[in-house]
């Protein structure tokens, strides 16, 4: 495994640490340590090779299965529910499903992203040097989307909250990654800079519900 000096990983060192040998299997499910999965997870054995999924999260809430709860409530306990009030407003059940621009989990076939570049995952700073960009930093995902799709030509790229449900195992306030000099020209401010991957619209590119593998019912195979 790629070594991350005992910090936060880079998207790149992420993405790499797929392709290890100890990862087996052909289907990656590659995710932030806060978010757990129920019995949809299933569905992405079956994601078509030619297709790139994400999820945004469904956050902590009464929609969780009980099977899933569970287990936050066995191994943290459940002094969350008194004390939610000290959380930031929302932050302890808050649906990112239908949000465009913010997804925690990747589903992909392993042998696609064997050609990923280093390169496609860092920007320049206001230093001018090119630098890599953090999992927990505002516009990564949408930047590491577009190094990824560097790496092949993916038929699809496809929000599959709607199928398969990650939920939110982390009711503390976020810890955002801070690169010591600013990024130059990150637009919000502060966010990793262009360019950014998903389908173009009017506005900024971003991994969309309603994929064209969803017109074509091909986003997942068919049982045999």
């Amino acid at each position: 495994m790629l070594n991350s000096n005992g910090g936060q990983p880079t998207y790149y060192q992420m993405f790499q640490n797929t392709l290890h040998e100890a990862v087996t299997g052909d289907v990656v499910v590659l995710a932030n340590a806060d978010q757990a999965f129920d019995d949809t997870i299933s569905l992405a054995r079956r994601l078509n090779p030619e297709v790139l999924a994400v999820l945004g999260t469904r956050g902590f809430s009464i929609r969780m299965p009980t099977t899933t709860k569970n287990f936050y409530d066995s191994l943290v306990g459940t002094d969350y529910m008194t004390n939610k009030k000290q959380l930031r407003p929302g932050e302890w059940d808050k649906d990112l499903c239908n949000s465009k621009w913010s997804f925690d989990t990747w589903i992909f076939h392993k042998i696609n992203i064997k050609n990923l570049k280093e390169q496609d995952f860092k920007r320049r700073n206001q230093n001018r040097e090119w630098v890599p960009f953090y999992i927990n930093e505002m516009g990564a995902e949408n930047a590491a989307l577009w190094g990824v799709q560097q790496s092949y030509p993916f038929t699809s790229l496809y929000n599959a909250c709607d199928w398969i449900h990650s939920w939110h195992f982390h009711l503390t306030p976020k810890t955002h990654h801070d690169q010591k000099t600013a990024w130059l020209q990150g637009l919000p401010p502060g966010s990793v800079p262009k360019p950014w991957g998903g389908v173009q619209t009017r506005g900024w590119p971003y991994p969309p519900k309603i994929a064209d593998c969803v017109f074509s019912k091909s986003c997942f195979l068919r049982q045999t």
